[in-house]
């Protein structure tokens, strides 16, 4: 009578512990970039416009998009749609000061328009200047109340400028919003949450 036992493949078994070591690393890697975004909380980017490629036309290559776009600044200084995709394009290159320069320009151009200061927003956040930022979060809010802008006063607030009340009646705000994407409002009470649990940390350290 032949064994009916199934036996291993020494290959089988290597390729298994390679496996097993890919799946390890991938958890590992997806566990410190949970932990980092809960140590350095980041602003979420909306109210992005039209690429530059549109605003500047059919060009081929990067330059020729910009020098096209700088032509237009040139003859027209209050372009707001040329200076908003030069802001746009020096932000996607993390040029954060020639993206603020540009983008407060538009903002100067279109006051109106809350794209050029959503990004404004951003590129102060980027060099540090959380106060500007907050600045110009709020001016956003005044003008189109949206969800993003206000998590971005949230956390600039909680994280940086010392103003978790401020911080949370923003958060609190974008989870009553009917018209919040789903994702933001699990966000926003994630923020809340992590506030709950850290006053409680700290109560039972004093205790």
């Amino acid at each position: 009578m032949t064994s009916s036992t199934l036996t291993m493949n020494p290959l089988d078994g290597g390729r298994k512990l390679v496996l097993l070591a890919v799946c390890v690393g991938l958890a590992a890697m997806l566990g410190a970039s949970f932990l980092y975004r809960l140590s350095n909380p980041s602003l979420v980017q909306q109210g992005r416009g039209p690429a530059a490629q549109e605003q500047a036309g059919e060009h081929d290559g990067e330059m020729e998009v910009v020098s096209a776009l700088m032509q237009k600044v040139q003859q027209n200084p209050t372009d707001a749609g040329a200076l908003f995709a030069l802001g746009q394009h020096f932000l996607d290159h993390s040029d954060w000061a020639r993206a603020e320069s540009f983008l407060a320009r538009a903002v100067v151009a279109a006051p109106a328009d809350p794209q050029p200061l959503y990004m404004l927003g951003i590129a102060q956040y980027q060099q540090e200047a959380f106060d500007k930022a907050a600045e110009t979060f709020e001016r956003l809010i005044e003008i189109d109340p949206q969800p993003g802008a206000r998590y971005n006063l949230g956390i600039l607030y909680r994280h940086y400028l010392k103003a978790e009340a401020k911080g949370n009646a923003h958060l609190k705000a974008i989870i009553e919003d009917a018209k919040a994407p789903e994702d933001l409002k699990a966000q926003a009470r994630q923020e809340l949450e992590s506030a709950v649990h850290g006053d409680k940390k700290q109560q039972d350290k004093k205790q």
